[in-house]
């Protein structure tokens, strides 16, 4: 059979033309979907044709289901992109979200063995803990940590990281140009505060992302912990294979 002759199955063709709906806005965020009952009529189809098209746009992210009641539009996920070096206000602004920070704490305590490891400085030097909820559009999306020598930024809690961009601090008021960032991707489980926080249930699923942040001259000037609900974002890379080198034989 030819490919140009082929269709994809109806459910799909069914769940493509509810994505347009929501991506159009006919169906909003929170909105209502129709029922397997009612997409089996509407397109003369099986209810098993009806409920895989609901199924698939569950599974992709774009609807949840509520026992009992129904299938509802889902917030968009958000791609958080690891290829640039973006804060995150920043970033959700680029998403068309309204950032909102609240503070929760902010202290200095004095760095343990991997804390001095991670900013090449000694055990028992000052460091800055600044953490905050980080929301989008007033929904909670990532509880952050933060980490600064204290000897780097001298009286940096005097800002107010509520209102103000921490990388715009660290640039702008102290004087260091940001080059690169290291950053790892984990998967943990909320325990019962973060779920408080994050207004998840205990034991959600919630992606871990830790970075530690240099400037031009090499030098690591920050460390962040984020700890975010695994329903709303999703991380985005690239990979690039290196040129492969033939051998004599042929082979690769």
């Amino acid at each position: 059979m030819s490919l140009n002759n082929y269709l994809p199955p109806i459910y799909d063709q069914i769940k493509g033309m509810l994505l347009e709906k929501i991506e159009s806005g006919e169906y909003p965020v929170g909105s209502k979907l129709p029922s397997e009952r009612e997409l089996s009529e509407q397109y003369k189809v099986s209810r098993m044709t009806a409920r895989n098209a609901l199924t698939a746009l569950v599974n992709e992210g774009w609807a949840h289901r509520t026992q009992g009641k129904g299938t509802y539009v889902a917030q968009p996920k958000i791609k958080r992109d690891l290829l640039k070096l973006t804060g995150f206000s920043q970033m959700l602004k680029q998403k068309g979200l309204k950032p909102t920070n609240h503070m929760l704490d902010t202290n200095i305590f004095e760095a343990d063995k991997l804390i001095s490891e991670r900013f090449n400085i000694y055990i028992g030097d000052e460091v800055y803990r600044i953490i905050r909820l980080r929301s989008g559009n007033q929904q909670p999306i990532a509880l952050e940590y933060s980490y600064l020598p204290a000897k780097l930024f001298p009286n940096l809690l005097k800002y107010d990281f509520e209102t103000d961009s921490l990388y715009r601090i660290i640039e702008e008021e102290y004087g260091f140009r940001l080059k690169f960032a290291k950053q790892w991707v984990s998967l943990a489980k909320a325990n019962e505060y973060q779920a408080k926080i994050l207004q998840i249930k205990p034991e959600a699923p919630i992606l871990i992302l830790e970075s530690i942040t240099y400037d031009e001259s090499n030098t690591a000037v920050e460390m962040t912990r984020s700890l975010t609900r695994g329903e709303l974002c999703v991380f985005y890379t690239e990979l690039w294979r290196d040129p492969v080198k033939i051998d004599n034989r042929g082979e690769s």
